[in-house]
């Protein structure tokens, strides 16, 4: 083969990544607020991937990724990951859930000794909880607005696609955040990084440098140069927290007439442990009568009845642990835990529809197995409540022409009606 030849074929590598990354930024559903990003290219093409979706019941999922590899081969992983990044935040998919199925396809996709070093983060629709996994990336930064660095979650995990290991660690790190935290993910270690007068970066520079008020740009002031590709991100905490999630538009698609079905669940503390049934319980109602435009209303609903009766109906958390000033951190490692040890328990959802004469009535029967409580005294101290407890009810609430709880306590109804 001629050196004509191998220009030729590079060519043809590098049309086929530039139509794969093109594709790849079609899915996108739209520019995320508070999202700035650095980025040296040192080829064609970079190594590096961002993906960034508002979730269906608010909140953001954001990913970062590095391949090994340069141009198509790093093309060839980043499509596969775009799709089930998006596919499944639409869906209303957890941070795990979405990382173990991009495990899986770079498994399948991946030649040997290629894989992606990667972090993903989920902000909570209030902007108050982060959820993050380090897979192979450097420390992962939260900036708070004095400019100090308030947490770094480095790297306890192995990267993504790595043939040896089938099975990744999948465990998350809660971190409280506020308005005024900046958060920062870079995808490529600074060891070998210099100015344009040679002069070598280290992890305490670079940190000064994104500590020091000015974030990216200060980086961009310090003319600051890699020896490989290079993706710098920050994301204004407060940005995420402006945004009115149940307004949030949605792409246009075609609903199906409104028809009378309904459908029975029951969940078993085994099924609970394993399976994030909210995301289930949406698509089937997509699948069925697919109210597009108010998937988001109705995954709202549904994930606040089940969340409810499963963290305070089965597992008894005290939604007062928040208030405290490590309490997010502590009420989700406390769910974990009693998750874990969770038997003998179940909840049963029941979907009910109805056509009406401009659209449809969903009725929804959330019942646990726990306890029940006073909802009585429950709905009184609810209207005094001025904190973020109890919030998600006031959404249901104000989401449905009917919302109230019945049985003892552990049977919550909700009335959602779409045109």
């Amino acid at each position: 083969m001629d050196l004509q030849d191998l220009q030729t074929r590079h060519q043809q590598s590098l049309a086929i990544a530039d139509h794969l990354y093109e594709r790849i930024a079609k899915m996108s559903p739209a520019e995320l607020p508070g999202l700035t990003v650095l980025q040296q290219l040192l080829k064609n093409f970079c190594s590096d991937i961002i993906l960034s979706a508002p979730k269906p019941s608010g909140g953001i999922n954001l990913f970062l990724g590095d391949f090994t590899g340069q141009g198509l081969a790093a093309a060839v992983g980043a499509l596969p990951v775009a799709e089930v990044f998006y596919s499944m935040t639409q869906k209303g998919y957890s941070l795990s859930d979405i990382i173990d199925e991009i495990n899986k396809k770079l498994l399948f996709v991946l030649p040997e000794e290629f894989f992606c070093a990667a972090g993903m983060i989920e902000l909570d629709p209030e902007g108050q909880m982060l959820a993050v996994w380090n897979g192979g990336l450097p420390d992962i930064l939260v900036v708070d607005k004095n400019s100090n660095i308030s947490h770094r979650i480095s790297t306890t995990q192995t990267a993504l696609g790595v043939k040896t290991l089938q099975k990744i660690d999948l465990e998350t790190i809660f971190v409280e955040v506020t308005a005024g935290d900046k958060l920062f993910m870079y995808s490529a270690s600074i060891a070998n990084t210099s100015n344009e007068k040679s002069q070598q970066f280290d992890q305490d520079i670079f940190d000064q440098i994104l500590t020091s008020g000015q974030g990216i740009l200060g980086l961009k002031q310090a003319q600051a140069e890699f020896s490989n590709d290079q993706t710098i991100l920050e994301l204004d905490i407060a940005a995420i927290q402006k945004l009115d999630w149940v307004n949030v538009s949605e792409q246009e698609q075609v609903s199906l007439p409104p028809t009378q079905w309904n459908a029975d669940f029951s969940f078993s503390a085994e099924t609970l442990r394993s399976l994030d049934f909210v995301p289930l319980l949406v698509n089937i109602v997509m699948q069925i009568q697919a109210p597009y435009k108010h998937r988001q209303r109705i995954y709202t609903v549904l994930a606040e009845l089940c969340s409810n009766a499963l963290e305070h109906g089965l597992l008894k958390l005290d939604s007062d642990l928040k208030k405290s000033a490590n309490g997010f951190t502590e009420y989700y490692t406390l769910r974990a835990q009693r998750l874990a040890e969770l038997a003998d328990s179940s909840i049963k959802v029941s979907l009910s529809h109805q056509p009406r004469q401009d659209g449809g009535q969903l009725t929804i029967v959330v019942e646990d197995s726990g306890t029940g409580f006073d909802y009585q005294q429950h709905a009184k101290d609810l209207a005094d409540n001025d904190g973020l407890c109890g919030r998600g009810e006031g959404l249901v609430k104000q989401l449905c022409s009917e919302s109230y709880y019945g049985g003892h306590g552990n049977i919550a109804h909700a009335v959602y009606c779409w045109t």
